[in-house]
């Protein structure tokens, strides 16, 4: 993933935990459950994270002649920087432990592309030295590092892209042209590289993408004369792009996807600008600005191609940008970005899991049976409440849940039983004394959620009446399947959002097409 822009802690609106009647038969669908991670918040500037799996890397800068390249193992919290060799380091990408970056070497201020391996450590070694060259912007997948080289072309506005294979050390050019070549990106198995070709600098760009094959590289123009079209990503299967056109006549920047083998285009409709997408599986992340909001700035969402479900992962008054995603086989999901702070940029990550198989129809469990058995619901959170002389003093918890939740009352839970009780849910009550009277032994119930709001409680009666309160959210499918380590804080709720057809065929309908054989570094054309 080669994502380049900047970006926040999180935090929920206050919004009342209670709603009507009427939703309390609606379980929640689409629920995402994670836990944001703090990166890096030291003095200087943290910027341009990218993630893969359990390793983050990005640029530090903690002074301005200083800049390396600092990789990130996030279970363990271990953050260590990249030996700089006397050069200045950044823009890095990472796929597995590999990581790649620029290197800028003081001695003739010219631009080298290395490669670092995070678990093994030690130093940086050189990819495929060559005199009279200028690389950037690094990115990596599988076997295959691409870059960008600005010295090839009469200047630096003309970078052409660039592919070596790691396991033969053939390096490729794949561009040799007046056009702005840039931003290229590797799909994780290496197979497949995507970039923007530009006229200008700033205008009449597309997206292109090679395929690799035993001899070579089939390159294809997947985009067309209906907009700009940017910064691309690729999972091997689909690129993701950013789409600037008139639409039903506003100008719009959009998400937008493609397959690699061409076809019809998708986009998400959104209100505002959304930019810097990022695809990993069947997930895009991306940044939304959305004028309309108390206070615009750009927020990260999230795209479930599978389910057609979007989610807002962030809610601060900061912008949130530079993101980059990462989905792995187990399940897990991370996410990396930069914000800027204090005047100065911090990274923060965020894991988590979607459901998966989630197939209970609402209202199949009673209250009852949760409480009894509640097994891969979300416990959202638990009170230990005793009696004492003299006034009842309530005891809290913040939590933070959407659809329905079970409220499960447990009287001489760590004592002799309490005559009497209340629990609220916000400023709604969710148990009261009657309750005790009715089921001594504990009370089992429905409750909607909506939002973040505190879990509270109170014993009355004889000193020393104890009870315990938990609260379960909705089911969230394979999560009791996870391991152990990953104790998710935050609870996150997808909208239903249909992508919409741009109604435009054009690589199938014969975009341009070339191949480049493996090893050539002349970027000459075959037919």
């Amino acid at each position: 993933m080669t994502r380049r822009s900047l970006a926040m802690p999180r935090m929920f609106a206050a919004l009342l935990c209670l709603v009507p009647a009427w939703a309390l038969g609606q379980e929640a669908v689409g629920t995402l459950v994670g836990t944001p991670r703090v990166i890096n918040t030291s003095p200087g500037d943290q910027m341009d994270p990218h993630v893969s799996g359990e390793w983050v890397v990005y640029t530090n800068q903690p002074a301005r002649d200083v800049s390396e390249i600092r990789y990130h193992h996030l279970p363990t919290g271990v953050d260590l920087p990249i030996p700089t060799g006397g050069g200045l380091d950044s823009l890095a990408d990472i796929q597995g432990a590999q990581v790649v970056f620029t290197r800028t070497r003081l001695t003739d201020a010219t631009n080298h592309v290395y490669r670092f391996d995070a678990r093994l450590g030690g130093l940086a070694e050189e990819l495929a030295p060559r005199p009279g060259t200028d690389r950037r912007t690094p990115t990596v997948g599988g076997h295959t590092v691409a870059w960008q080289d600005v010295a090839l072309g009469d200047s630096a506005l003309s970078p052409e892209i660039h592919v070596y294979n790691q396991d033969t050390q053939a390096l490729t050019r794949l561009t040799a042209d007046a056009s702005v070549d840039r931003t290229p990106a590797v799909s994780e198995d290496g197979r497949a590289v995507v970039w923007s070709k530009c006229a200008t600098s700033v205008d009449g760009c597309d997206i292109w993408a090679a395929r690799e094959l035993p001899a070579g590289y089939q390159i294809r123009q997947l985009t067309g004369a209906e907009g700009e079209e940017t910064q691309p990503d690729t999972n091997g299967q689909v690129v993701v792009y950013v789409s600037r056109a008139w639409v039903h006549g506003v100008l719009e920047s959009d998400i937008a996807w493609t397959s690699l083998e061409g076809g019809e285009a998708h986009r998400l409709s959104l209100p505002g600008t959304d930019t810097n997408p990022s695809i990993s599986g069947p997930l895009i992340a991306f940044e939304h600005w959305d004028a309309a909001s108390p206070a615009p700035n750009y927020d990260i969402h999230l795209y479930d191609l599978r389910t057609q479900r979007i989610y807002r992962l962030t809610e601060t008054p900061a912008n949130e940008s530079l993101s980059d995603i990462s989905f792995g086989a187990d399940g897990q999901v991370r996410l990396t970005w930069a914000m800027r702070q204090n005047g100065e940029y911090n990274v923060y990550a965020y894991e988590f899991r979607l459901p998966v198989n989630c197939h209970e129809a609402p209202g199949t469990q009673s209250a009852q049976t949760v409480c009894a058995t509640p097994g891969n619901r979300q416990l959202l959170g638990v009170l230990q409440v005793t009696s004492s002389a003299g006034q009842p003093v309530p005891v809290s918890t913040p939590i933070s849940g959407q659809g329905t939740g079970v409220v499960c009352v447990d009287n001489g839970h760590g004592g002799p039983a309490a005559s009497s009780g209340w629990v609220w849910l916000g400023e709604g009550v969710a148990v009261d004394p009657h309750d005790f009277t009715r089921v001594p032994a504990g009370v089992a119930r429905k409750v909607p959620l909506q939002g973040s709001c505190p879990l509270s409680a109170q014993a009355q009666g004889p000193e020393g009446g104890s009870f315990r309160v938990r609260l379960y959210g909705p089911r969230v499918c394979e999560m009791a399947a996870q391991d152990a380590t990953f104790q998710p804080t935050e609870v996150r709720q997808g909208e239903k959002l249909r992508s919409e057809h741009l109604g435009i065929r054009f690589a199938r309908a014969g975009g341009s097409r070339y191949f480049v054989r493996a090893g050539d570094e002349s970027g000459v054309a075959w037919r």
